[in-house]
């Protein structure tokens, strides 16, 4: 929904005065009618220019996001499933994320080969158990493949409702961790990134064809609640990674990110 009272002359004052000079944006409109302008940036101040956008996120109704990617090409994303999206992402988003979890451990259980692998599966996805190897300090997190050449402004005040506006950013080939083993819906990456801000005060910060990364400004720290972030965010993106390796390197971070191969 546009806000009722930004215009393009506001939204400009509101750049010049993060910083921009010369300033040339480009505009385009999402499937939904939301706007989404942008503007290229350089890598060094790319995140300081995010956070003093997302500090008046309220007054403009746009959110900021980095990204390799120009407007138009944001707006012009394939529909994961098309006319597909579940409304408890946006309601009830523990419920979507409970059931992908679910899903997620009966698929390793599924492809376990021994019963000792089957123990293994368990021992991760409880949190109990899992919480037992979290360590007192977290690991360095390894960021890459973070290119923000542009920085866009997406219309909306709620940056996790991002992926249902420009559907098919991030792009997550070969995830079947739905229930029923269906591939990921715009409305996961909704349901993921909704209850991860009301928990942890997650803020969408970089999106590209198949990254994610997230801004955290209360990650967890007490040990249970590591760990289930931790098995939440091995659902969401299990590529190269594991419910132990996102407890020791990442869950207690500011920075998590998200990459699909």
């Amino acid at each position: 929904m546009k806000h009722p009272n930004m215009d393009r002359e506001h939204l400009t004052e509101t750049l010049r005065r993060a910083g921009f000079l010369n300033l040339h944006v480009e505009e385009a409109c999402s499937r939904s009618g939301a706007r989404v302008l942008g503007r290229r940036i350089g890598k060094d101040r790319a995140t300081t220019v995010w956070r003093s956008l997302l500090a008046v996120r309220e007054s403009t109704g746009f959110h900021p996001l980095l990204t390799p990617l120009p407007p138009s090409m944001l707006v012009a994303g394939e529909l994961a499933e098309p006319d597909v999206f579940d409304d408890r992402a946006v309601t009830a988003p523990r419920e979507v994320v409970a059931e992908v979890t679910a899903a997620a451990l009966a698929d390793a259980l599924a492809y376990a080969g021994e019963p000792d692998e089957a123990e293994e599966w368990r021992a991760e996805f409880d949190p109990q158990r899992l919480a037992q190897k979290i360590l007192p300090e977290p690991e360095p997190v390894r960021i890459r493949e973070f290119l923000p050449d542009w920085l866009c402004l997406v219309e909306t005040r709620d940056g996790w409702s991002v992926p249902q506006l420009l559907p098919g950013y991030p792009y997550a080939p070969n995830w079947e961790h739905g229930p029923e083993g269906r591939p990921m819906l715009d409305s996961d990456h909704v349901a993921f990134l909704h209850t991860w801000h009301d928990r942890f005060r997650a803020e969408l910060l970089f999106v590209s064809e198949r990254v994610l990364m997230l801004d955290v400004a209360r990650p967890p720290q007490e040990p249970l609640a590591v760990a289930e972030a931790a098995i939440e965010q091995y659902a969401y993106c299990p590529d190269a990674s594991d419910p132990v390796t996102y407890a020791k390197r990442q869950s207690q971070n500011r920075t998590w990110q998200f990459a699909w191969d």
